[in-house]
């Protein structure tokens, strides 16, 4: 068995980080078109990155409360075309593997 995480997979991390090196869990990184809520606008403003290691020392409740909407930090939402863009990528680079380039 294989385990491929595509969004931090070599080629998409590179994608991903040539886009905006602020990138994290519940930040623009996740927020393509097709994963939007319809109606659902998303904040302008750029979080600043919470401490991870702080965030694993507390219980879920505090981890809830600190982190409000989920975003670990950085922006929403980028522009489509270059959310496209990295899909793209991630999805070249899966199928890459897939045909037989596991390491």
């Amino acid at each position: 068995m294989q385990w491929h995480n595509w969004w931090n997979a070599p080629r998409t991390w590179a994608a991903v980080q040539a886009t905006d090196e602020l990138a994290s869990h519940a930040s623009w990184m996740e927020n393509f078109p097709w994963t939007r809520l319809e109606g659902v606008a998303a904040p302008e403003e750029r979080k600043p990155m919470v401490d991870v290691a702080a965030l694993r020392q507390l219980p879920p409740a505090l981890v809830r409360e600190r982190l409000g909407d989920g975003n670990y930090g950085g922006l929403h939402r980028r522009p489509d075309r270059e959310m496209q863009r990295i899909w793209q990528e991630a999805v070249a680079e899966t199928r890459a593997l897939l045909q037989g380039g596991w390491a």
